[in-house]
């Protein structure tokens, strides 16, 4: 395991390199992309673990923060979801750099996972697309922050302040900017990427898990379900600060990538 800074001097982004424990190594990289906010911190935990246990499989595998996130440098409010895609470009070209590969596979969790199929869209060096839960729309998905927030507060404090302003959403910054950015993001119709399969890795049953792998399956030729028994509380507000630990997750994708 190898910390590191990338990217450009006014911009660099920390990452961690998982070089493969087991020889011959695997001739692609992995890429992990993850999510935004509060869920960056509630995945961290389960994302060192599927590096590691990606590594043990002989993948080179790269976790790395966005500018403004993590242990990049920049602050909060100079997160913007373009910056996020740039980022992940550049985080792909390091992999392919560091470790002599010619093509990567991308893992996202949730919004991770939608940055990763518009990511996937613009390239012809995405071998395999995994998809984590995914947001399948921006604008969806910060009805569900706001929700989660009002549940969260309500949990924490009995109710919601009044003087709760619209420039954050759980503790993490949501700038104009960024809420018209996400606002403006949808999977549908779904991207048409080069990857050779696609896989959607659901914890739970939701209607746009459906609405989203028919939009799959009409714009990529293999495309691939798996349901996981391991619900991972993204909804609940007594589970915002809780690490996730989704062990048989975890065990499902290092599965489907070692098929």
């Amino acid at each position: 395991m190898q910390p590191f800074y990338f990217g450009s001097s006014k911009k660099q982004l920390f990452g961690i390199y998982h070089a493969p424990d087991v020889e011959p190594a695997k001739s692609t990289g992995v890429v992990l992309c993850h999510p935004l906010g509060h869920e960056y911190l509630r995945a961290h935990r389960a994302f060192r673990n599927l590096a590691v246990s990606l590594a043990g499989l002989g993948f080179h595998v790269l976790r790395f923060d966005y500018y403004g996130a993590g242990d990049s440098s920049g602050e909060a409010e100079d997160v913007t979801i373009g910056q996020c895609l740039t980022d992940l470009g550049t985080a792909i070209d390091e992999l392919k750099d560091t470790a002599g590969v010619s093509s990567v596979s991308l893992i996202g969790v949730r919004f991770g996972a939608t940055l990763a199929a518009l990511a996937a869209a613009r390239r012809r060096d995405v071998d395999r697309l995994v998809l984590w839960d995914p947001e399948q729309d921006g604008r969806g998905y910060i009805e569900q922050l706001a929700t989660l927030q009002r549940n969260w507060l309500v949990d924490r404090l009995g109710g919601v302040p009044p003087s709760l302003g619209a420039g954050e959403l759980i503790g993490f910054a949501l700038t104009d900017t960024v809420r018209a950015e996400l606002e403006a993001i949808t999977l549908v119709p779904f991207p048409r990427v080069q990857a050779k399969a696609v896989f959607v890795m659901t914890s739970e049953a939701r209607p746009s898990y459906d609405a989203l792998l028919k939009e799959i399956e009409s714009a990529h030729r293999s495309v691939t379900r798996i349901g996981v028994d391991e619900p991972c509380d993204w909804d609940r507000g007594d589970m915002v600060h809780q690490i996730l630990l989704p062990h048989a997750m975890v065990r499902s994708i290092t599965g489907v990538m070692s098929a």
